[in-house]
C-alpha cells in the first residue's frame, strides 16, 4: 500500500470485494502430499459432516503500517495446538451469528471488547478438514484504545505483522516437513520470528491477494 493512502480505507476497499481465485488460495496453502502429489481440499465434500467456527482477523493500524495480529496457541489445546492462530472457535449455542462467535472468541482469548473492533467485512469460508471446521474469517480494526492480554490456558503469545512484511518478497516460502513418516511440502510466511501455515497462512494470503500481492515461485527450504 502506498504511504499516501488511507490504510483503512484501502482495507475497507479491498476486503468489500469478492475474491475470484479464493478457491485457488486457499487450496495453494494446503500442505501437498510429495508421495501422492495431493493436497486436502479447502471445501467440504457435498454432505459432509462439519463444524461451523469462526475466527477474527484483527488489524492494527499503527505508525508503521496496517499489522495483523496473531495468536500462538498453548500445546495443551484439543485443536491446532501449538500453531500460530487467529482468535476465534467453534460456534456456541449462545452465539447468535458467526460473527458473534468470532467476537466472544477474540473477548475470551485476547481479552478485546467487541465495541473496540470495528468490522470491516469478512472474506470466503474456509473448511479444515483435520477438525471438521468450516470457518468464517471476519477481518476488524482495532481502536487505540485496544490493548490485548492473553488467556494463557489457550494463548501463548501474541506478535503483530505488519502487511509490508508480509507482503515481501522474503516472507513466503515452501519448506518440507515430515509428518507421520511422510514429506508434505507446506506454504509458510516466516514472518516475526514464527512460521504461519495451513488455514491461519492461506486467510492471510485471501486478504493479501485483495491488496494485490501474488506469491512469487518461493525456494523450497
Amino acid at each position: 500500500m502506498g504511504h499516501n493512502e488511507d490504510p483503512a480505507a484501502r482495507l475497507k476497499e479491498a476486503v468489500a470485494k469478492p475474491l475470484a481465485s479464493w478457491r485457488e488460495v486457499y487450496e495453494s496453502f494446503s500442505p501437498l502430499d510429495l508421495c501422492t502429489g495431493k493436497r486436502r481440499p479447502r471445501a467440504p465434500e457435498p454432505g459432509a459432516d462439519f463444524r461451523r467456527a469462526a475466527v477474527l482477523m484483527p488489524i492494527v493500524l499503527a505508525p508503521e503500517g496496517a499489522c495483523i495480529v496473531y495468536t500462538l496457541r498453548t500445546d495443551g489445546l484439543r485443536d491446532h495446538a501449538g500453531q500460530v492462530s487467529f482468535p476465534g472457535g467453534s460456534l456456541e449455542a449462545e452465539d447468535e451469528s458467526l460473527l458473534d462467535t468470532a467476537l466472544r472468541e477474540a473477548e475470551e482469548e485476547v481479552d478485546l471488547r467487541p465495541d473496540l473492533v470495528e468490522v470491516i467485512g469478512e472474506l470466503e469460508e474456509m473448511y479444515i478438514p483435520p477438525s471438521r471446521f468450516l470457518v468464517r474469517p471476519f477481518v476488524g480494526l482495532l481502536t487505540r484504545e485496544a490493548e490485548l492480554v492473553l488467556a494463557p490456558e489457550e494463548v501463548e503469545k501474541i506478535f503483530s505483522v505488519s502487511l509490508e512484511e508480509l507482503m515481501s518478497p522474503n516472507a513466503f516460502r515452501r519448506v518440507v516437513w515430515e509428518r507421520e513418516g511422510r514429506p508434505y511440502e507446506v506454504p509458510i510466511f516466516a514472518v516475526g520470528g514464527h512460521e504461519v501455515w495451513g488455514a491461519t497462512a492461506a486467510m492471510t494470503a485471501a486478504l493479501l491477494a485483495r491488496l494485490g500481492w501474488e506469491p512469487v515461485d518461493a525456494t523450497r527450504t
